[in-house]
């Protein structure tokens, strides 16, 4: 179940919006001023904020967010009635974060809240680093750690390993890893390349010992962790 903390002033639309969601199986946490906001939010964990632009406190709603993304990228939906572009220029200019003017349409408020924490969550399971046995890799970041160490990856290396994680344990051909990493169909233009960067990878690799990169005729290349 998912978890929305609501900060409205309005209670005539806060507590219809609480209703609503609850009803559509949200986990729901409703607050009318800035008081507790950080509070309830350390507390509640919430996986979106749907957040009043215009308080009537001694913080404003784009304060508010300010303050959640110092330690967190929790989506956020602004809402407001005012109707200048300032406040959806600086809205949008917020990182997981959408725009919505009141009045509001609950299809509206609730389309926008299933979009936002689709891409939020998205864009962070592509983020997870993955484990290769004592290692992680992080193709986001282009590295591999372990322990304290890091190994910098180029694109072309990343973009190998992190297809051979996706097959893991299992060989690929080398035609589709070309095809799939230069877009390159002729794969005698490119397995030269490719044979360095496996190379490159299982020298990086070779630390730890349940891990190997092989290479067979006819079969392709298989990344296996015992």
């Amino acid at each position: 179940m998912k978890k929305i903390l609501i900060v409205e002033d309005d209670i005539n639309l806060g507590t219809p919006l609480t209703g609503a969601l609850e009803m559509l199986e949200y986990q729901v946490v409703y607050l009318t001023n800035d008081v507790q906001v950080m509070e309830k939010f350390h507390e509640f964990k919430p996986d979106i904020v749907i957040l009043d632009v215009m308080l009537n406190g001694k913080l404003d709603g784009f304060e508010i967010a300010k303050l959640i993304r110092r330690e967190s990228n929790t989506p956020i939906l602004f809402t407001t009635s005012r109707d200048g572009n300032e406040d959806f220029k600086i809205g949008l200019s917020i990182e997981y974060s959408d725009y919505i003017r009141k009045p509001y349409r609950l299809i509206e408020v609730t389309l926008r809240i299933s979009n936002l924490l689709s891409q939020y969550e998205k864009t962070n399971k592509k983020n997870e680093p993955i484990s290769i046995g004592h290692f992680s890799f992080l193709p986001n970041e282009q590295s591999l750690k372990l322990e304290h160490e890091k190994i910098h990856l180029n694109n072309y290396e990343t973009a190998v390993l992190a297809l051979l994680c996706q097959n893991k344990n299992n060989f690929v051909g080398k035609n589709k890893i070309i095809e799939t990493v230069w877009n390159k169909k002729e794969a005698n233009l490119r397995e030269g390349s490719l044979n360095n960067i496996l190379s490159k990878l299982r020298k990086d690799l070779s630390q730890d010992a349940k891990v190997t990169i092989e290479t067979k005729t006819k079969l392709g290349v298989r990344l296996t962790v015992i």
